[in-house]
């Protein structure tokens, strides 16, 4: 049988036991606290990380890249308000072989329509020109994609040959010609306002920058072969164009 401890003893024993439960209670407390800190800190860490790899992404992909052509870039290209899409920022191929420089600046302007689906975003019209160059090297055979450029629903022009390379749209007249084809099919249904202007704005530039005759000569493809293209509802538009030409 155990000795009894003395009442002081008893009770000095107790105040240490309710001590000793008070710092316990506190320190899981404490421990409690510290993780919600821990936690909170962790998260606002990784919320600046988030922000700052977005401002960076941001900084480093601007909206418009930079062009690398250099008869792109130019002056006169802002006074006509066109969006040019080079071939660097739809990602094409490069071509087969270097393409032949033509002489410039040339007197005819040809309209095609590529004969596929229509596009109105910039996502969109990039697939679209992609498919296109992959066509024509693949299953055509040809060197790089056949137009010197091309105009999408959205308002922009895509580069294809540009303006030096000669191109293969059209037989007989590639080397004395900047071949154009709306991205669509426009048998029965007219382009859109914006790829027109596109269009019209394109030739424009072409001129200012002198690859384009001034009293250059504008041409439908369905007039210099058999094909359907730029597709008699383009082609009725293209008519009341001022350098249209009938043959």
């Amino acid at each position: 049988m155990s000795p009894k401890l003395p009442i002081s003893d008893v009770w000095i024993a107790r105040r240490l036991q309710r001590n000793n439960s008070r710092g316990f209670i506190w320190l899981q407390n404490v421990s409690k606290h510290r993780s919600v800190e821990i936690g909170i800190f962790v998260i606002v860490v990784i919320l600046f990380f988030i922000v700052l790899m977005v401002l960076l992404v941001r900084g480093r992909s601007p909206a418009v890249v930079s062009n690398p052509s250099n008869d792109l870039t130019t002056s006169s290209q802002k006074d006509t308000n066109l969006r040019m899409v080079s071939r660097y920022e739809w990602v094409a191929q490069p071509p087969i072989k270097k393409t032949t420089t033509l002489q410039t600046p040339v007197p005819y302007v040809i309209i095609h329509h590529t004969a596929t689906e229509f596009c109105t975003s910039q996502a969109q019209c990039v697939f679209h020109v992609r498919q296109i160059q992959t066509f024509h090297i693949e299953s055509r055979g040809w060197f790089d994609i056949a137009y010197n450029f091309l105009v999408g629903g959205d308002g922009a022009a895509y580069e294809g040959r540009g303006w030096t390379g000669e191109g293969a749209h059209t037989l007989y007249w590639n080397k004395n010609s900047i071949g154009i084809a709306f991205v669509g099919t426009f048998l029965t249904t007219a382009p859109p306002e914006i790829q027109i202007l596109a269009c019209q704005k394109l030739i424009d530039l072409g001129v200012k920058l002198g690859y384009i005759q001034q009293n250059y000569t504008l041409l439908g493809a369905r007039q210099l072969f058999a094909t359907e293209s730029p597709g008699l509802a383009l082609f009725e538009i293209i008519k009341k164009w001022d350098h249209w030409h009938s043959l």
